[in-house]
């Protein structure tokens, strides 16, 4: 492996997986860095990924992104007769992690070369979640209307 191809794989990692920015940063020709393959291609880089980032520990930590979780807090409102409703940050609930989940998966294929910057994920998704508990207490189901739009 050259100095070049080294200083270009340290560079990948700083530049969260982008190859071609990597390869400008190394010292390549920007017509040269247009056509990463040339450099995530190479017996060389082949080698280098294998020993810094085998299969196996990509597929570990894979793993481990797909189960990737974060907390929120929970809120119930009380109405004027008791009755809960709300209340705001009444505890925190784990909730899936989708998009720490989704980058993470993202970035090992494409330093990996097995996903090239322009075929990236992109999701973009605004998700409600509800208790468990509170669903059965008012009795909501997945057919339930929005009573909230008038």
């Amino acid at each position: 492996m050259t100095l070049k191809q080294r200083k270009a794989a340290k560079k990948v990692v700083e530049n969260h997986g982008n190859v071609s920015r990597a390869m400008i940063d190394a010292g390549y020709k920007p017509a040269t860095a247009k056509n990463p393959k040339n450099l995530t291609q190479s017996k060389a880089w082949t080698q280098l990924m294998e020993q810094y980032l085998p299969d196996d520990k990509l597929l570990e930590k894979h793993d481990e992104a797909l189960d990737a979780v974060k907390s929120i807090g929970a809120q119930i409102l009380i109405d004027k007769d008791g009755k809960t409703i709300s209340k705001e940050n009444e505890g925190m609930i784990e909730v899936p992690d989708n998009r720490t989940r989704l980058k993470a998966v993202e970035l090992g294929y494409r330093v990996k070369g097995k996903l090239r910057q322009e075929e990236g994920i992109n999701i973009e998704a605004n998700i409600l979640v509800i208790p468990d508990e509170l669903l059965k207490k008012y009795e909501i189901t997945p057919d339930t209307s929005d009573s909230s739009k008038g």
